[in-house]
């Protein structure tokens, strides 16, 4: 197999695909844990999932053992995309080694050892990320200030306590609540999506409440 052939299978798993969970998984069935049943000698037929992967690149090669990058989805499995391209092959394939290098925000170059983060105190902040950075990454919506204390009390938030909403939202996403002063008081999943909640009574519960954020 040269280096050209390997490029150009990794070129044709680029993209959507459909993958196979590995029994040695956390995927559940019936609520037991994959690992848990192959521990025991069993093995069961597993739905394939949807996974995207954004690219697949490669890195270097030693003999039988070819190092590459990959940027995918949540919850796709390296271990089955080399069993794939193995198969692709005809000659089979296994993950010898893996490194997450990143994960949303968070990567290696920014990462530190344990011992450093045993150490680490308020007096040094720039060792931790602050809650607005952790969560940029969700979807914004703003609250008017009389609905402040509800949601710190954990109350769901009605349709009438929104002052700012993003263009697209449906259920099971999570949002970041904010109020006039750019403070982020609590995550929320919405009940309803955009054109739903456009049809909505103003006293309705749109929100119910995942996290407070905030005393």
């Amino acid at each position: 197999v040269t280096n050209d052939q390997i490029k150009e299978v990794f070129q044709r798993f680029t993209g959507k695909q459909k993958q196979v969970p590995p029994m040695y998984s956390a995927k559940k069935n019936n609520g037991i844990p994959l690992y848990k049943l192959a521990r025991n000698g069993i093995t069961i037929e597993r739905k394939p999932v949807s996974v995207h992967f954004f690219s697949i690149e490669f890195v270097s090669r030693r003999k039988n053992r070819v190092n590459f990058k990959v940027h995918c989805s949540t919850g796709t499995y390296i271990r089955t995309l080399c069993h794939d391209i193995g198969q692709e092959f005809g000659c089979g394939a296994h993950m010898s080694g893996l490194v997450r290098s990143r994960v949303g925000i968070f990567d290696l170059e920014s990462s530190i050892k344990l011992d450093a983060l045993k150490e680490a105190t308020v007096s040094k902040p720039d060792v931790f990320f602050s809650v607005e950075k952790v969560l940029a990454f969700l979807p914004e919506i703003r609250i008017k200030d009389e609905f402040v204390k509800q949601i710190i009390n954990g109350r769901a938030l009605p349709k009438s306590a929104l002052k700012a909403l993003p263009i697209k939202f449906e259920p099971g996403m999570s949002l970041r609540v904010l109020n006039g002063s750019d403070t982020i008081l609590a995550i929320v999943e919405p009940l309803v999506n955009q054109d739903q909640f456009d049809q909505m009574e103003s006293c309705e519960i749109a929100f119910k409440l995942q996290r407070v954020l905030v005393n």
